[in-house]
């Protein structure tokens, strides 16, 4: 015979209060993990200009920030650099925490996009992420992508952090309102977010949440 429960009135105001404190909670908790932050920057024949200049500004000025946070310990960050256009280069072999890390300004922009390229190279640092860590891979581009990269985008998101990291890419506002670029940009941050070049402080503050 099933025994009958008397069930006390659901306080929906208790509830929501306990699971608002919960969330503080975690975010608190969360605010000094580690960061690991992979920076992508496309360096190709469309990026000439003023882009790869302002690309240039953006990422030194993030840079500066995560810096001055690392030095002082207020929240463990390192960080990969992957330059591409015809050929994929880097700043570094692997991540350096980012106040010893060192960005030296692209000169010049040209090539073609070997996006594949670039998938290709996330995988072994992707499996290289702490499981422990807050990961974002951001990249900075016009979004017109000239090669056929999507088996190495298939690759990529079959590693096993892929849906551990916040994915971001950062373009220029008349890049956001073409309907090539902006299909490709939404394609490659998947769930996370693509932010205009000019919105500095969203994008930090993204690395920073």
């Amino acid at each position: 015979m099933a025994m009958e429960i008397e069930l006390g009135e659901f306080d929906l105001d208790s509830f929501a209060a306990a699971s608002a404190d919960k969330d503080a909670a975690a975010a608190e908790a969360g605010k000094d993990a580690p960061r690991q932050i992979i920076l992508i920057i496309d360096a190709s024949n469309s990026m000439q200009g003023y882009r790869i200049g302002a690309v240039n500004d953006c990422v030194n000025n993030i840079l500066s920030k995560l810096k001055t946070l690392d030095r002082k310990q207020e929240m463990p960050v390192s960080v990969s650099a992957i330059g591409f256009s015809s050929r994929v280069f880097r700043w570094s072999d692997s991540f350096v925490r980012a106040s010893d890390f060192k960005f030296s300004f692209i000169e010049n922009a040209d090539g073609t996009t070997d996006m594949n390229a670039v998938f290709q190279a996330l995988i072994p640092l992707t499996d290289s992420m702490e499981k422990n860590a807050k990961k974002y891979v951001v990249l900075f581009t016009d979004g017109f992508i000239t090669d056929d990269w999507a088996e190495g985008a298939a690759q990529w998101k079959q590693m096993e952090m892929y849906s551990d990291i916040t994915k971001i890419a950062v373009a220029f506002d008349e890049d956001l309102r073409d309907p090539q670029s902006s299909g490709f940009l939404a394609e490659f941050a998947d769930s996370g977010a693509v932010v205009s070049m000019a919105d500095q402080e969203k994008l930090l503050a993204m690395l920073l949440s």
